[in-house]
């Protein structure tokens, strides 16, 4: 019952609630940061890295909430004006290449912040934050791409078939 209910909640609010909570972070330390530097003459060396790494982080969790929503941008004149059959392959054929780009390129990436991790490498304004968290967020959300593509486009496809 709670893997379920786990699992319904990942596929349902994951990406949003993240994005809420980074978001939430970002206003907080931006707010201080412009307090204490204005009113206090005071900066923090680590806050405008950490809004920096946010809007990362954000960037590429929204690839996956587009995906899921059926929001991303693509070229539809030439699928208006095709044949329906024919304009469904080529729909089916930039399905099939964004999963496996999105694929492919999580992989990458999960390889570079690896390595990033091993080697230690760190941000100069916040010591104590590895620099291969960045790059995590690019695997979330590109691996999220495919999972979101796949479930949008094909899974109904397939349960629609099982069901025959």
């Amino acid at each position: 019952m709670f893997v379920k209910k786990l699992l319904l909640w990942l596929d349902n609010k994951f990406e949003t609630t993240l994005i809420a909570w980074i978001m939430a972070a970002m206003l907080l330390i931006s707010t201080v940061q412009v307090f204490t530097r204005y009113l206090l003459s005071y900066s923090f060396s680590w806050g405008e890295q950490a809004v920096r790494l946010g809007f990362v982080w954000i960037t590429l969790l929204a690839v996956s909430l587009a995906a899921k929503k059926g929001m991303h941008l693509k070229v539809e004149a030439a699928i208006v004006f095709l044949p329906k059959k024919i304009a469904g392959a080529i729909q089916m054929f930039s399905d099939v290449f964004t999963i496996a780009f999105s694929l492919l390129l999580s992989w990458w990436i999960l390889k570079f912040a690896i390595v990033q991790f091993k080697v230690g490498q760190v941000y100069a304004a916040i010591p104590w934050l590895p620099v291969g968290v960045m790059y995590v967020a690019g695997v979330l959300g590109l691996f999220g791409l495919a999972v979101r593509t796949f479930e949008v486009r094909f899974w109904p496809r397939i349960r629609q078939l099982a069901k025959r």
